[in-house]
């Protein structure tokens, strides 16, 4: 940054880095915009009481430099160059090329007790510190967080903050768990640990943040769960449909690779209930034409398909399922994600079987009676019937794959839903967890 301020930090390093070493939490830095998603045009900040400029620190220690009284910059990348413009038009900094700069909202001693200070970008609120960059005119930016802070934004885009409390503890340590576990992995050539979408989990910084699930972060602080002294991968879905799946039943593997993402039962969950708990799903050949034209076994198989197999050795979720086709042709779908994928279901937990379809209508068998006697239908007769007009031909039935499925995600792990249930029920926190990671142990983060 082209002032003669940042020499204090050069003087200041040493007292920076013994002031740090205080910190409780690790910091967490979320991209929010970053490498396809890095901004090509400008972007503008507010804040409500002034910002403040400075240098953020590997360990994500941020030392202010600058102070400004403005509550709004527009931020833009010129080359490799971060450059700050006022409301007015006028220039108030630029980085040196190629260095990255932060700046965190000042807070105000009116500010209510639980308030957090924000940066804020079109509608969504970041807390603490944003970073930004510049490379070949493209503007990345990251939120550098308080881990604690950062589930505090997580939790209420994954949950209902109106649900249980002891549903939201749980959900508040699966979400920690399942963070700390994965954040050194797929974002990591980028210079941050998670992402702000769905790929991760979804962050919004404080703009949803409620009192509820920041509770239920507060009385859980630093939990996780391990499995032999390890982070587990605490992943989750929404609707499990009554029992889970395994990881090694939705995505393949050695079942002894995760031995706490296994087969659970959980009567306790009313997925009856619930919008997307119980579903149906009806297939004709044309349909059954286009699933097998989005996938990865196009020309391989064709409508109609005459047979379906698969393992029904276990409850639940398929597996293992085999389709062939009129001419003896056929494929395999493994697991129940490769399954779900194929059916384009909310979930592999279901039953499929034949119906005959007439007039949108499902018949086990459909009969017709005429002079002769009762005759059945077969797929793709026509039937003459007598109406006040006349006589007129209709459609006869055909044949049609009929899907009764139950839940909605890929079923591994904790339900959502399920640990509602289950803390309406009387279970606790720790109860659920254990149903649904068995033989994980709670743990504090920062003693391990």
């Amino acid at each position: 940054m082209k002032t003669k301020k940042f020499i204090i930090l050069i003087f200041a390093l040493s007292v920076l880095l013994s002031i740090a070493s205080f910190a409780e939490n690790p910091k967490i830095k979320v991209g929010i915009n970053f490498g396809n998603t890095a901004l090509s045009h400008s972007v503008k900040l507010t804040f409500e009481n002034g910002f403040q400029v400075g240098d953020t620190f590997e360990n994500g220690f941020f030392f202010p430099a600058m102070f400004f009284a403005d509550n709004s910059v527009t931020v833009s990348a010129s080359g490799d160059t971060v450059m700050f413009t006022s409301p007015e038009g006028y220039s108030l900094f630029e980085c040196s090329p190629g260095l990255p700069v932060s700046i965190c909202p000042l807070s105000s001693e009116l500010d209510g007790e639980g308030h957090v200070a924000y940066t804020a970008i079109g509608s969504i609120k970041y807390p603490e510190v944003l970073t930004f960059s510049a490379s070949a005119g493209k503007l990345s930016i990251t939120n550098v967080v308080d881990s604690e802070q950062y589930f505090k934004g997580v939790l209420p885009s994954e949950v209902y903050p109106s649900w249980h409390e002891e549903a939201l503890k749980a959900a508040a340590v699966a979400t920690r768990t399942y963070t700390y576990h994965s954040m050194s992995g797929k974002h990591k050539a980028y210079g941050i640990d998670v992402c702000t979408t769905t790929c991760c989990q979804v962050y919004s910084g404080v703009t949803k943040c409620q009192e509820s699930t920041n509770k239920a972060v507060e009385e859980t602080e630093n939990l996780v769960l391990t499995y032999n002294g390890k982070l587990i991968t605490a992943v989750y879905h929404a609707i499990s449909g009554g029992i889970t799946e395994s990881a090694a039943g939705a995505w393949g593997g050695n079942p002894e690779s995760f031995p706490y993402l296994t087969i659970v039962k959980t009567p306790f969950e009313n997925y009856n209930d619930i919008a997307q708990g119980h579903w149906v799903k009806v297939l004709y050949d044309e349909n059954f034409n286009k699933l097998i034209a989005s996938s990865s076994y196009n020309g391989r198989i064709s409508a109609p398909i005459v047979d379906i197999s698969f393992n029904d050795t276990t409850p639940g979720y398929l597996n293992n399922m085999t389709l062939t086709d009129k001419g003896g042709n056929s494929i395999t779908l493994k697991t129940s994600s490769n399954i779900r994928s194929f059916f384009s279901t909310l979930s592999s937990n279901f039953t499929i079987g034949n119906v005959y379809m007439p007039y949108g209508t499902a018949y086990s068998s459909a009969n017709v009676l005429s002079a002769e006697g009762t005759s059945t239908l077969t797929s793709g007769e026509s039937v003459t019937i007598l109406t006040s007009q006349g006589k007129e031909v209709v459609p006869g039935i055909r044949r049609a794959h009929f899907i009764d499925g139950k839940g909605y995600g890929h079923g591994v792990g904790m339900s959502q839903y399920g640990a509602q249930y289950a803390a309406k029920a009387g279970y606790t926190f720790e109860e659920i967890l254990q149903i649904y990671y068995p033989g994980t142990t709670l743990e504090d983060y920062t003693e391990m």
